[in-house]
């Protein structure tokens, strides 16, 4: 179970739940927007690496990590658009418009999983580990993200989105993962649906703590 702790604490959804809210944020300052993109990046490699990892050493499965991640077709599609990029070979309109759809329909597809597994989960004694995810996620991130912003210096749009970005709750593909591996996935269901509900007021929260820390000058 520590390995679903952790990546619940570490992996946050910044991508459905991040992007949008850094749009809405910074919808005059683009450069918001763009430092959430690159974590979106970093926070999806970051999964598909660091989090299978964790996920099939809880499952006892520890030996056999490098094979599991290597099976993982988001770090084929990664290398494949960094030598695509690097080359400069643009994809046909045939296979980019098939992906698209594919891609547009990954959001629905990962929410039907996890409601059907919210479904089966029970949410009327919850584990106390499900509150420390939730605690760690959603008041302890963004308190040592404002630590560590305040000590480097940073300051203005940068800081203000840094600081924001590490207030998303848990990941919904640590649900997705637990239920894949077979790692308590019924704990990591609840985390995710408890810190997103919960999100509403402590994102919100953190949006205006951010812009009276780190004010944008002019």
């Amino acid at each position: 179970m520590a390995a679903v702790f952790q990546n619940t604490v570490v992996l946050n959804n910044s991508g459905n739940f991040g992007i949008p809210v850094s749009q809405l944020v910074f919808h005059q300052h683009p450069l918001g927007a763009t430092i959430q993109i690159i974590v979106t990046i970093f926070q999806n490699f970051l999964t598909n690496t660091y989090g299978v990892y964790q996920f099939v050493s809880g499952n006892g499965k520890s030996g056999k990590w490098a094979a599991e991640i290597w099976k993982n077709p988001v770090l084929h599609a990664l290398l494949f658009g960094v030598v695509c990029r690097w080359l400069h070979v643009p994809i046909p309109s045939f296979l980019w418009t098939p992906l698209r759809r594919v891609a547009d329909a990954f959001l629905a597809i990962a929410l039907f999983t996890l409601g059907a597994q919210i479904a089966y989960a029970r949410f009327n004694a919850l584990p106390p580990l499900v509150y420390a995810s939730v605690f760690g996620r959603l008041v302890l991130s963004p308190l040592l993200a404002a630590s560590l912003i305040f000590l480097l210096g940073i300051d203005g749009v940068t800081a203000q989105a840094l600081l924001i970005a590490s207030s998303y709750p848990c990941s919904r593909n640590t649900a997705l993962y637990a239920l894949e591996y077979d790692c308590h996935p019924d704990y990591a269901a609840q985390a995710v649906l408890v810190s997103t509900l919960l999100s509403a007021i402590t994102v919100t929260g953190v949006v205006y703590a951010a812009r009276l820390l780190f004010p944008i000058a002019g």
